[in-house]
């Protein structure tokens, strides 16, 4: 019940859930000049939030700095977190569909190809509310690995994490079950590598970060990026719920 109660209050302070609220204050509001100003902010808000060239400065700022994999050294684990990685939900999902964070997992499979990691652990549980995943997303990935090479004794997975602070407790725990003094990396999205990287190193775990599936971008900005994009309210919205949970997780003492 937490779990989903947290999940409803997460969408209420996202984009969409504070568009639908002033919504409907602005219909409830029978006071002219009020319903004026509350329409203009929910219009200038819509555009903020919408407008690419804006969002794209947010993400520069925010995303961790791509590294070349020439320049990463030589460590013990690469850490592997899910989270779209693959779409468990196709009709045929043996075909190993790579999902919006598909990267994550391509990087992996790269970072390991190159001789920069010796074992991959994956880390990441079913969070399905209702029912649980014949097929899971972590089953997946590891399909994904063994057929593109990977030896099935060089990865190890952890089911059990259902967030962020879950991932860096229980895949602490695999390494320090089984090896010593390892060095690892840190496969994720580079939006959520900073809350990431902190729960990690709460976890007295420091790994080398290795951002990955990019979505803002480096060139200047033209003119059509200007115009407002419904698809920048979904990276709006990625951006203030990391934000948003590092906050929690600092408070909290997760991160």
């Amino acid at each position: 019940m937490f779990y989903l109660l947290s999940k409803l209050l997460a969408f209420l302070i996202m984009p969409l859930g504070i568009l639908l609220i002033l919504l409907i204050s602005l219909i409830l509001t029978k006071n002219r000049t009020k319903r004026k100003i509350q329409g203009a902010f929910i219009i200038l808000l819509t555009y903020i939030m919408s407008c690419p060239a804006i969002v794209n400065i947010v993400l520069a700022k925010w995303e961790a700095p791509q590294t070349q994999i020439q320049s990463i050294k030589k460590h013990t684990i690469g850490i592997l977190l899910t989270g779209g990685l693959n779409n468990a939900g196709v009709k045929y999902p043996g075909n190993l569909n790579l999902d919006f964070s598909g990267d994550r997992l391509w990087q992996t499979l790269f970072l390991y190809k190159e001789g920069k990691i010796d074992y991959i652990i994956i880390s990441g549980g079913d969070i399905s509310i209702l029912s649980k995943k014949k097929l899971t997303e972590i089953d997946l990935a590891y399909q994904f690995l063994l057929k593109n090479g990977v030896p099935a004794e060089q990865i190890i997975l952890e089911k059990e994490a259902r967030n962020t602070h879950e991932n860096a407790i229980f895949t602490s725990r695999i390494i320090k079950e089984n090896f010593q003094k390892p060095s690892a990396v840190l496969i994720t999205s580079a939006f959520h590598m900073n809350r990431a990287m902190a729960c990690f190193k709460k976890s007295n775990i420091t790994p080398t970060a290795f951002p990955s599936s990019f979505i803002g971008y480096t060139n200047n900005s033209d003119i059509i990026d200007f115009i407002p994009n419904s698809g920048m309210l979904g990276v709006s919205e990625m951006i203030i719920k990391e934000w948003i949970g590092l906050v929690a997780y600092k408070i909290m003492g997760y991160a």
